[in-house]
């Protein structure tokens, strides 16, 4: 995450080790250390507990993921951890973002050239606060005397309405509170971070089996005005300790008001019966104390939206209103997002409604977070769809489709590019693939990315899966590509699995223009010459095979069957038995550097797998060095007590 700096020229005086009062300053001392700027993130290293990540798959992040112009940030407290003196507790601290650097300010506005001087670099320090967003109808007050807070979701509105997602950003406040805050190293910063302090929304109205039919024009309508009603909009939070800071409490007085949900795709996602309709927000935290766990219903959620059904002759609309509530307790929490989903329905010519809820907690992934999306080969059609088939349309395209202006996307609306790499989400969509290189799409200058974790059989006696759409008694994986139609594009494995693969390898033949990183492999039966690649000619960086691999083809390798002289193999390994590559013995094998096999360790003590991980360090160091042109990103591996050595992006 990208961090935001701010200046503070601060000049550091050092306790005396052997003074117990806390009272005499000697800066003097050469250990003292000047601070010279702090940085500040949301949530850091937290992301994992935080809402404020994307949304799968529709790439809206809820609140605010990073500073703007006149944000304003205010420390209520900073103070040494343990023992603080009063001469170095600091309050009512501003700074002000520029856009590209924070100002000290006075009252948020004035610049402030005062310094903050602290005790030390060496021990814990206290950071208190919070940043409110800029430009918005949004109102902090603090009550008399003890640090604390309090605010409204819409100061000064009856009701709230979250037009956008710039309208959801703009209500999103941020808090601070850190006892363990140290100097980094050499002294020269520190760093903070700010989490997230009103819990998200996002409720997902889907129309499953609400048509009776996929042509039906049930399938037209839209759902639209989603709100929450009657939602508490006034809150607290103290600045005294943890628990008051991360969780948020309703103030004295409190009020309520509707809440409009934001729809990101007001025509709705996907296609016939499976449309969804998305709407996301922000609300106040709740809990049980709150809404009174009685028999009285009332103080259940309750929502309502519009839904527009088209005529018979699909030019006028039928336009009404629904309201309805929870049978049971909806927990909204700080800095998460509670996700709710509706399913329309008809049933006896009217319409009800099934209410599930869950609660969702967005975690980090290699780009997008670390969540363990899984798919099963066993699920997969052998009729998927290529991006050239007459019908491969948004609306019946397995993966890739033309859109109207001719430029191939897969179905999330990604061009394949290195900023917007086409994903891959399901084994279909990894069949569909294979068929594309097969039909003569190199994907040159392309990227692809697999975004989910592939079993490609449902159990460990099974090698193909019997196709139920057609005559066929079975399909095998057939393999990306073959001996004529290399696959010269980058795949990014995305630190992801391809579990039992069978039969062909996962590449036939990856060309002089290919690149392949972070992807492991497991297999079960035998698989061709090598699991990854039966040839490769262009570059496989940071990709491992798990235990052993039976191979079907003569003189192949767990990983690569062929490496031929023009490719390059960087950081990889294998845990089982035989060589990483078939041709590795002969005289020319291509470039091997940095990688290793179980059978090379099998007899090592710590001590010498660890001087065995600094030598393959060390080779891939100098290898990057004189190669610059040879590789996309670099790796290292990390040494673990009884474990093989793991492989992963250097810093």
């Amino acid at each position: 995450m990208k961090r935001y700096h701010i200046l503070i020229f601060a000049l550091m005086a050092l306790l005396s080790a052997c003074n117990t009062n806390d009272e005499v300053l000697h800066p003097q001392y050469d250990e003292a250390l000047e601070i010279k700027g702090i940085q500040v993130g949301i949530t850091g290293a937290e992301a994992a507990l935080t809402r404020a990540a994307t949304v799968d798959p529709l790439k809206v992040s809820l609140g605010r993921t990073k500073f703007v112009a006149n944000d304003s940030i205010v420390f209520t407290t900073i103070m040494r951890t343990d023992t603080p003196l009063d001469s170095f507790t600091y309050s009512n601290i501003h700074y002000v973002y520029n856009g590209s650097s924070w100002d000290r300010a006075s009252n948020g506005t004035t610049k402030d050239p005062e310094k903050i001087y602290w005790t030390d670099g060496h021990n814990t320090h206290t950071f208190i606060g919070y940043c409110v967003p800029s430009g918005y109808h949004w109102e902090v007050k603090n009550t008399s005397g003890i640090d604390i807070y309090a605010s409204e979701l819409g100061y000064g509105k009856d009701a709230i309405t979250y037009g956008s997602k710039d309208a959801i950003e703009k209500e999103d406040p941020l808090i601070l509170y850190s006892d363990s805050t140290k100097a980094d190293a050499g002294g020269l910063t520190t760093t903070v971070f700010f989490n997230h302090a009103l819990s998200g929304v996002r409720v997902v109205v889907n129309i499953k089996d609400f048509a009776a039919s996929a042509t039906s024009l049930d399938t037209l309508v839209t759902v639209s005005d989603f709100k929450l009603l009657a939602q508490p909009c006034k809150y607290t939070w103290g600045a005294n300790s943890m628990t008051d800071v991360t969780a948020l409490d309703f103030g004295d007085g409190q009020t309520t008001k509707d809440i409009t949900l934001w729809c990101a795709e007001p025509k709705g996602e996907g296609k016939a019966q499976s449309k969804t309709f998305t709407f996301y927000g922000l609300t106040t935290p709740q809990d049980a104390t709150f809404h009174g766990v009685t028999a009285n219903s009332d103080k259940y959620l309750q929502f309502q939206f519009t839904v527009k059904y088209p005529d018979a002759d699909n030019t006028t609309t039928l336009t009404k209103t629904y309201t309805g509530k929870f049978s049971k307790l909806v927990n909204f929490q700080s800095g998460k997002c509670t996700t709710l989903n509706i399913s329309l329905n008809h049933q006896n010519e009217q319409m009800f409604m099934k209410v599930t809820y869950d609660d969702w907690d967005f975690v980090a992934t290699p780009d997008l977070g670390e969540l363990r999306k899984k798919s099963t080969f066993m699920d997969i059609d052998s009729q998927v769809t290529i991006h050239s088939d007459a019908n491969a349309t948004i609306d019946d395209a397995t993966w890739l489709y033309k859109d109207e202006n001719k430029v191939v996307k897969d179905i999330y609306g990604n061009d394949g590019s290195a900023a917007s790499p086409y994903l891959i989400k399901s084994a279909s969509q990894l069949f569909s693939f294979a068929k594309e290189v097969k039909n003569n799409n190199t994907f040159g200058n392309k990227y692809v990315r697999l975004d989910a974790d592939i079993t490609m059989q449902k159990s460990s006696d099974k090698t193909s899966v019997e196709d139920t759409t057609s005559n066929v008694s079975a399909v095998s994986w057939i393999g990306i590509g073959d001996a004529d139609h290399p696959f010269q594009g980058t795949f990014l494995g995305g630190d992801r699995y391809i579990n039992r693969l069978s039969g062909s390898p996962l590449f036939v033949n990856l060309g002089d223009s290919a690149c392949v990183e972070q992807l492991y492999i497991t297999t079960i039966g035998s698989v061709a010459n090598g699991a990854l690649a039966s040839t490769n000619t262009g570059v496989i960086g940071g990709c491992k095979v798990i235990d052993d691999v039976t191979l079907s083809g003569e003189g192949g390798g767990a990983l690569i069957g062929t490496n031929a002289s023009t490719g390059v193999i960087h950081a990889c390994y294998y845990t089982g038995d035989g060589d990483l590559v078939g041709n590795q013995k002969a005289t020319d094998h291509g470039t091997i550097v940095g990688c290793y096999q179980a059978g090379q360790i099998s007899s090592f003590t710590n001590s010498t797998l660890s001087s065995f991980v600094a030598d393959l360090n060390s080779q891939l160091t100098t290898w990057y060095g004189a190669n610059s042109g040879k590789f996309k990103s670099k790796f290292q591996f990390t040494y673990t007590i009884g474990n093989y050595p793991t492989v992963q992006v250097a810093p």
